[in-house]
């Protein structure tokens, strides 16, 4: 009797599991990520996302699922099997129970395995479909959202209305066109590449940053007051015209004109980005080079408060790393300068008190820093810097250290999360085949550190980085 009991639970236990796996899989609503994708693809490049590829990937997890319930069928009809032997050798002597046991124990071990297998798969398969995703809503060359992602994301904020939608601003690089077509699409392509990296890094934990359409930029700012938001918008505008480039001997300076409104009674979506546009018009009409605020439909002047007028001294960048087609060579002027559009550290450890502040401590907190192996060429820091950011959320925020160092701040993730963070940040860079001055120096070592209640922002980095230099293999992460 003891034995049918172990036998049933056995085959209930499979049977439980698999449909819980069934059930993971047939939740995915294929057509919603058919027509979602479709949607987003028209006009787009051919190496963006298809529906048929998610369909197919949609697909093979049904066929795991389908080839799980053939194996937990198998399994059910061992397990009936020995359970008819023993009821047909009656009083069956111990040899007989031993054998019976050691098959069920073979016939678990391997059901076991198969579902664990199953498992993994079906896992990343649903990492895959995450990320074609994040990819349909985020242009290929500057790594921000695109403009079907801002599009969607302005109609949600102004369903909340005036006083809850937020700010809108719109940027647009100045003279972009001639800048283009003396200095080459190339030249340009890392212009834009640059100031969405500034953006980003200042204004994406309180909104977000997206390429609007060529040289312009779309802004929606609805963590923090109206007034805080002109300024940071004016900030960030500001660091863009500190960049000096060096190209083809000449020190070159990008600067910026930006429109900033918020949304008015009763206005529409169309309303709301046409007087935005109209404050960036009246801009680019003062001389470019300056934002302007609507109020109501009269544009007024942004200016920075006293407090805000200094910046750190970014270093020099360059348009690229090596030689280009007509054999001009791009270098920076001073260090390899490609984190300078980042947040530095004490604007990170500002980032970090808030958030401390907010939540009184009771979320936790994740720093992560990623340090890049000496010599590295410029084009191999930036490939490192889009990995980096590929995974993060809208309310991580990313920075630099120095020049050849990393640091992300992730609030509310735990410890497990984090290190995923890190390990597909690892496995990730390490299969781009970057070379290092030595071989046996991977391009990255990455450290976590978590926030202990009412510890010092300085002394977590320095767990991190003590992490990171003590890691002998960069593809796994204790």
């Amino acid at each position: 009797m003891w034995f049918d009991v172990v036998i049933t639970l056995s085959c209930a236990g499979c049977g439980l599991v698999c449909g819980w796996i069934m059930c993971a899989v047939t939740g995915l609503d294929i057509d919603h990520y058919s027509d979602v994708v479709a949607k987003r693809g028209k006009g787009r490049d051919t190496d963006q996302v298809t529906a048929e590829q998610l369909s197919q990937v949609a697909n093979r997890l049904r066929d795991f699922a389908t080839t799980m319930v053939e194996n937990v069928d198998a399994h059910q009809t061992r397990v009936q099997a020995v359970n008819e032997e023993l009821q047909e050798a009656g009083d069956a002597s111990s040899e007989v129970v031993l054998a019976a046991v050691s098959q069920l124990i073979q016939s678990n071990e391997s059901m076991q395995s198969q579902l664990q297998d199953a498992k993994d798969r079906i896992q990343q398969q649903t990492m895959q479909l995450e990320s074609a995703e994040r990819r349909a809503e985020t242009d290929a060359l500057t790594q921000v959202p695109n403009r079907r992602a801002f599009d969607a994301y302005v109609k949600r904020r102004h369903a909340e209305g005036p006083g809850g939608a937020g700010t809108l601003a719109l940027l647009d690089v100045d003279l972009f066109k001639q800048f283009n077509d003396v200095y080459g699409h190339r030249a340009g392509d890392e212009v834009l590449r640059v100031v969405a990296n500034v953006l980003h890094s200042h204004l994406q934990p309180y909104g977000l940053v997206a390429r609007f359409g060529g040289e312009e930029f779309a802004i929606i700012l609805d963590e923090c007051p109206i007034s805080e938001a002109a300024q940071k918008i004016e900030k960030a505008r500001v660091a863009i015209g500190q960049l000096v480039i060096e190209f083809e001997g000449q020190p070159l300076r990008v600067a910026a004109s930006a429109g900033v409104a918020t949304l008015l009674e009763d206005e529409t979506v169309e309303s709301w980005l046409q007087r935005t546009d109209d404050a960036l018009y009246y801009s680019k009409e003062q001389g470019r080079n300056c934002a302007h605020r609507m109020q109501g439909k009269k544009p007024s002047l942004i200016e920075l408060a006293s407090e805000e007028t200094e910046f750190p001294n970014p270093d020099m960048l360059s348009f690229g790393d090596g030689d280009s087609e007509d054999g001009t060579v791009l270098r920076a002027i001073e260090g390899n300068g490609v984190f300078a559009s980042l947040a530095n550290r004490s604007s990170l450890e500002k980032s970090f008190n808030d958030i401390r502040s907010r939540t009184q401590e009771a979320v936790s907190v994740h720093l992560m820093v990623v340090m890049c192996a000496p010599g590295l060429r410029n084009s191999s820091i930036r490939s490192i810097l889009q990995v980096v950011r590929m995974p993060l959320r809208s309310v991580d925020r990313i920075g630099a250290i120095d020049d050849s160092t990393l640091l992300v701040c992730m609030p509310s993730a735990d410890a497990e999360l984090a290190r995923q963070r890190g390990e597909q940040i690892c496995h990730s860079i390490a299969s781009l085949g970057i070379k290092t001055l030595d071989d046996q120096v991977p391009p990255v070592r990455v450290g976590l550190a978590e926030a202990s209640p009412g510890e010092d922002f300085n002394r977590i980095v320095s767990r991190a980085l003590q992490e990171a230099v003590g890691q002998s293999d960069n593809a796994d992460l204790a």
